[in-house]
């Protein structure tokens, strides 16, 4: 990365009001990052600021430049194709802007001289004003494409995201003025909580502060970036699900945003709208590359467990680390992005404090791997074989790791063997598998006791995994005194207790039968 400090700036802009104006059109070319002091004069009228599939050039100011100086940015976006399982188009923002207004037919209209960017963003076959370019709507839970007979009109606006294409892999141009502000955009919960943002400067900006910034408007369950990387990661760990890479303070926590990148974020579902905030203190000159190529990184111990089809595959990754509890760990735990429909899908649910809430990534501490059961869910389609395997690990080898079947009763020890079921009907749901890492030679009574699972959640109280035999299950308050028994049968796999009799507090449940038992704290409220 060449960053052109000062000093070099006078070699490429001229510096100061009795520099030599050595041109009236400067060139960064993809990869090249420019730094310009506070004091410091451009002797220009157009920067160009160029970028390839992996490589983005960069622009950072203290302050303004002159208000006649135009910079341009030549965003490069993905070749277009199907924006579901099999990958292809981007997610972009604007990375500079003129003042006021700027509508869709504004844009359309930019061009680097050669090319204008409706040449570049392709249009429906049979609709010539229907073009590969739009928002996300979290009320429909799909990308819109904006239409030049309804939508010339529409402004486009600093910090929001796009979902574009171009027709060979292609950039287009935005032109206007740098922003030496903070930028922000609203974000809301409708049909989903997902809601579309982007990077409004050009530079990169760092991830973790973004996050750490806007963790206040962001779902706790999922303060994280999610970048779809259009298909060409598919598979690849970690931190990658389907389509999306996730950011958080686990997985990719060295990828900064590009700049000109959209990505999607999670509002918080206490509030029905929020505001994302872009800080300047945010900008950075690191980076490498967007989320199309990806970079992958850990430094904490984890699993990634995947299933796999004759089609497609998708996988979920449990991370041990000094930082997280065995409930939810904002910024470390990230939930299952679901703003589309997939026909296989793999996540886990919280052990601790499980509300029913997907996860593609959850944490746990450390001392957790001595023994701890995580609850998996499933979503497979009838008829199509589906396999469970570890793709990649880090944990000692001291660690076993086992997926249970409650449907079948069977425990399979994924460090040696792989797990293949063909469903007779469709699977979409938690209950039937658990994963389950420990020391190793745990016998088969272990794994069956530790199959029993009691959680609370308001007023009922869940028993999951198989009784061996007719059960007792007795509430006892923090005192000690009995409150009720439930009767359960050999053989059930999920049974409920409601207690909407009783007040909020604190409950001791103990089932019993002659050959499990387990005696577990809950919190009624």
């Amino acid at each position: 990365m060449k960053i052109i400090y000062p000093t070099l700036l006078a070699l490429v802009f001229g510096v100061c009001t009795n520099a030599q104006d050595l041109t009236s059109t400067m060139h960064v070319s993809a990869g090249t990052s420019v730094y310009v002091s506070s004091a410091t004069t451009v002797s220009a009228e157009q920067i160009n600021l160029k970028s390839t599939s992996n490589r983005f050039s960069t622009l950072y100011l203290n302050e303004d430049l002159d208000a006649s100086l135009i910079v341009n940015y030549d965003r490069y976006v993905s070749v277009i194709g199907s924006s579901g399982e099999s990958g292809g188009n981007d997610l972009i923002s604007m990375p500079v802007k003129v003042p006021g207004t700027v509508t869709l037919s504004d844009f359309l209209g930019y061009t680097d001289g050669t090319t204008v960017n409706s040449d570049v963003i392709p249009h429906s076959p049979t609709v010539a004003t229907l073009y590969a370019f739009g928002p996300y709507s979290n009320t429909t839970q799909n990308y819109i494409n904006y239409n030049t007979a309804t939508d010339a009109s529409v402004a486009l606006n600093r910090g929001a995201g796009y979902r574009a294409a171009s027709y060979t892999g292609q950039t287009v141009r935005f032109t206007g003025t740098v922003s030496t502000v903070t930028e922000t955009v609203a974000i809301s919960t409708n049909t989903n909580r997902w809601n579309l943002v982007g990077n409004p400067y050009p530079t990169y900006i760092n991830s973790l502060q973004f996050l750490s910034q806007n963790s206040a408007v962001l779902d706790p369950e999922a303060t994280a970036i999610y970048g779809y990387h259009s298909g060409t990661n598919v598979g690849v760990g970690p931190g990658t699900f389907g389509n999306f890479t996730v950011i958080n303070n686990l997985t990719n926590s060295g990828v900064n945003i590009a700049p000109g990148q959209g990505f999607l974020v999670a509002n918080n579902p206490s509030n029905a709208t929020g505001q994302i905030s872009f800080t300047m203190a945010m900008r950075t000159l690191t980076g490498t590359d967007d989320f199309i190529l990806g970079r992958t990184a850990s430094q904490n111990e984890m699993l990634r467990l995947q299933v796999e089809n004759t089609t497609t595959r998708y996988a979920t990754e449990i991370y041990f680390n000094e930082h997280s509890t065995v409930g939810l760990d904002p910024g470390y735990d990230a939930a299952l992005f679901d703003g589309f429909n997939n026909s296989l899908v793999l996540y886990s649910q919280l052990v601790d404090s499980n509300l029913g809430q997907n996860m593609s990534i959850q944490s746990l501490g450390f001392d957790s791997q001595n023994a701890v059961v995580i609850p998996l869910g499933l979503k497979a389609v009838q008829g199509e074989e589906v396999t469970f395997s570890i793709e990649n690990s880090s944990l000692s080898d001291q660690y076993d790791v086992y997926l249970e079947d409650n449907l079948t009763n069977t425990f399979t020890l994924l460090n040696t063997d792989d797990y293949s079921i063909t469903p007779s009907a469709n699977i979409d749901g938690t209950g039937r598998f658990y994963l389950r890492i420990g020391v190793q030679s745990l016998s088969m009574d272990d794994l069956q006791m530790a199959s029993l699972q009691i959680k609370a959640s308001e007023q009922t109280v869940y028993i999951h995994g198989l009784l061996l035999a007719d059960s007792q299950v007795s509430i006892y308050d923090i005192q000690g005194r009995l409150i009720s028994t439930t009767f359960l049968k050999e053989g059930s796999r999920v049974n409920t207790i409601e207690a909407d009799n009783l007040s909020t507090g604190i409950y001791v449940v103990k089932l019993k039968n002659a050959a499990q038992e387990r005696t577990t704290k809950v919190i009624l409220q």
